[in-house]
């Protein structure tokens, strides 16, 4: 099966991590992440038109400027970076690694410490807020743009065990 994004782009459009992090763990919580985040707020319809054509969802998938039907201009991330950021939070949430400010480094030999809970626990927090905030911005331009994409419905962005579902226009 394959992703909406690579294993790569997690590492480009997220903070980055150090290349020493598994790509099948990379990968299990590339497909959590699109399970359970993204298909939950897009629905199922369109996330698999999305998985099946690609090329037809490219603003969406890379983000940039739309203008609503009151002629403000918005700017958003786009569902790729979305994608990245959900995945890098559950790395570093089950991950045996460390965030600094270069990056995620995963423990390399038994000379390594071990990260600190409270610390990880942060920065698992801090990841996961900024997705959902782009998963909001992503919502929101389809929102803007339902005669494009008929298919989207209303959907649910979780932050952090919250659960928010998109109401309005």
């Amino acid at each position: 099966m394959q992703h909406l994004i690579t294993t790569n782009d997690v590492v480009i459009l997220s903070r980055g991590m150090s290349v020493h992090v598994d790509e099948s763990k990379i990968s299990v919580y590339l497909r959590e992440a699109e399970n359970i985040d993204i298909k939950s707020a897009l629905g199922d319809a369109l996330f698999i038109d999305i998985r099946n054509n690609p090329e037809k969802y490219s603003l969406l998938m890379d983000g940039g400027m739309y203008e609503t039907k009151c002629s403000e201009k918005k700017l958003f991330a786009g569902l790729k970076t979305t994608l990245a950021y959900y995945t890098y939070a559950r790395i570093i949430k089950n991950g045996d690694g460390n965030v600094t400010r270069y990056g995620y480094f995963n423990k390399e030999d038994e000379f390594g410490s071990r990260p600190d809970f409270k610390e990880k626990l942060m920065a698992y927090n801090d990841a996961f807020d900024i997705a959902a905030k782009y998963m909001q911005e992503c919502l929101e331009f389809l929102s803007a743009n339902k005669d494009t994409y008929p298919l989207f419905k209303k959907g649910r962005v979780r932050a952090n065990g919250n659960s928010y579902k998109i109401v309005g226009e």
